[in-house]
C-alpha cells in the first residue's frame, strides 16, 4: 500500500534486472507521453463537451435532443475511460511489473522518483 501511495507522486525510476532493463526506457519515454495525451483529449473532450450541450439547448425536436444526449453521454465515458487508462498505464503498471519482477526470484533495486 505505501508503495503505491509513493507512486501517486511521480513514477519512480525503478531499474529492474538487465533482462527487464528495456521497461525502464520504455516507462522513462511513456510517462511524460501519457500524460500529454491525456491532458490534449481531457481538453478536446472537454471543448466537444460544451459544444454538444449548447446544441442540446438548441435542439428544437425531441429527436435532435435524444441524439445530442447520446453524444454528449459518449463524450463522458471516452474522456473517463482515456484518463482512466493513462493512470493505469503509469502509475498501476510499474506496481504490476515490480511484482512479477520481485517473484521472478531476482533481485530489484528502486532509486529515486523522478523530479
Amino acid at each position: 500500500m505505501f508503495k503505491f501511495i509513493s507512486l501517486l507522486g511521480g513514477w519512480n525510476n525503478t531499474t529492474w534486472p538487465e533482462n527487464y532493463a528495456w521497461l525502464t526506457n520504455l516507462f522513462e519515454v511513456l510517462y511524460p507521453l501519457l500524460y500529454a495525451i491525456m491532458a490534449v483529449a481531457s481538453a478536446a473532450g472537454a471543448v466537444y463537451a460544451v459544444v454538444l450541450g449548447i446544441n442540446l439547448a438548441r435542439a428544437e425536436d425531441q429527436s435532435k435532443r435524444d441524439e445530442a444526449k447520446k453524444r454528449l453521454i459518449t463524450t463522458i465515458i471516452a474522456v473517463a475511460v482515456t484518463i482512466l487508462l493513462v493512470v493505469f498505464f503509469n502509475e498501476l503498471l510499474p506496481l504490476i511489473i515490480d511484482e512479477f519482477v520481485s517473484t521472478s526470484g531476482e533481485n530489484q533495486v528502486i532509486t529515486n522518483p523522478v523530479t
